[in-house]
């Protein structure tokens, strides 16, 4: 009897330090998403001053993964000097500083007119996935670290004048969680800043995709992949023929899941116009990826993605071991 009360006076003991660290969680994201939508008022040229001294001290104090960039760069451009790739990994830095400063401004994306007026992104072919999502079961975007994927939570504001083919609850995007569990439910709420109906899924973990996309598969929905990261410990893994002049692990599950459930697919392009303008382009994979097989859809996607790094060698996050 002693035995048993004393078990659960540690059991209670440990429920209730569990529920004062979940306050204290929640009391301290709310305290920081207040600071970030404080910082994010500033105008974004603003933001772009700042944006320089962060890239300077990436680059040159801390020199934050310089080792990495400068590797991948290489092996990744192998007929290029040397002084071609430091120009690259010297653009790309400032670049990663503007994806950091465009997010802390993107925290006040609840404001839809200002938002739009800044018209930090706008969608080139709005049609085409108009004339997709009408004719498909769902579609399966597959995006890469090229642009900023950090504000791409507003893609339904970058349509402007034309007809938006899905509601903010069709659209989901798939998410690695941090280590950090306060800086991951903090990004979650910057990332959806944009959205109006806060109890739409638009944000589901990659360990529950799977069960989320089966649980709606009779329902017409947009899921936005991730997909250009190494390979999770549990994800499905695919050996790319060629990317970037090596060879390259890939995850399937955007692929394999659209495939066995004969969705469409997309690549997601993030083209830079300029400093502050992206310009978002649908390209299609397959209409039907019940026709194909997941590695093919993967290599289809990953030769696209060539083509435009190898335009914009800057516009990608270089700092993240791809090749392992």
């Amino acid at each position: 009897m002693i035995g048993y009360v004393r078990n659960l006076v540690y059991i209670c003991g440990n429920g209730a330090k569990k529920v004062e660290i979940d306050i204290r969680m929640k009391f301290s994201v709310r305290i920081m998403t207040a600071f970030l939508r404080l910082l994010g008022r500033q105008p974004l040229k603003v933001h772009y001053m700042w944006s320089g001294f962060f890239s300077w001290l990436m680059k040159d104090v801390l020199r934050y993964r310089r080792d990495v960039v400068m590797i991948n760069l290489a092996r990744s451009f192998p007929d290029r000097k040397y002084k071609e790739i430091a120009e690259i990994a010297d653009k790309s830095y400032l670049h990663l500083a503007d994806i950091f400063t465009e997010a802390i401004w993107f925290s006040r994306a609840f404001d839809h007119e200002r938002l739009r007026k800044q018209h930090i992104m706008e969608v080139t072919n709005p049609e085409y996935l108009t004339d997709l999502i009408n004719n498909s079961k769902s579609v399966v975007m597959l995006s890469s670290h090229r642009g900023n994927w950090e504000i791409a939570g507003g893609l339904r504001q970058y349509f402007y004048d034309a007809e938006v083919p899905f509601e903010e609850k069709d659209s989901t995007v798939v998410y690695k969680t941090l280590k950090s569990r306060f800086w991951d439910q903090v990004m979650a709420v910057n990332r959806c800043a944009a959205m109006k109906d806060h109890e739409a899924n638009c944000y589901v973990e990659s360990g529950k995709i799977i069960y989320y996309i089966y649980r709606n598969k009779d329902k017409k929905k947009v899921y936005i992949f991730p997909t250009d990261q190494y390979p999770y410990a549990n994800s499905g893994i695919h050996h790319v023929n060629e990317f970037m002049h090596q060879k390259t692990k890939s995850m399937t599950g955007g692929a394999a899941i659209a495939h066995k459930l004969g969705f469409s697919v997309v690549y997601l392009c993030i083209d830079m116009e300029e400093r502050g303008k992206y310009k978002v382009t649908f390209k299609e994979v397959c209409k039907d990826a019940s026709e194909l097989s997941p590695e093919e859809i993967m290599n289809r996607y990953y030769e696209m993605l060539q083509l435009d790094i190898d335009r914009e060698p800057w516009n990608y996050l270089w700092t993240h071991k791809r090749w392992k």
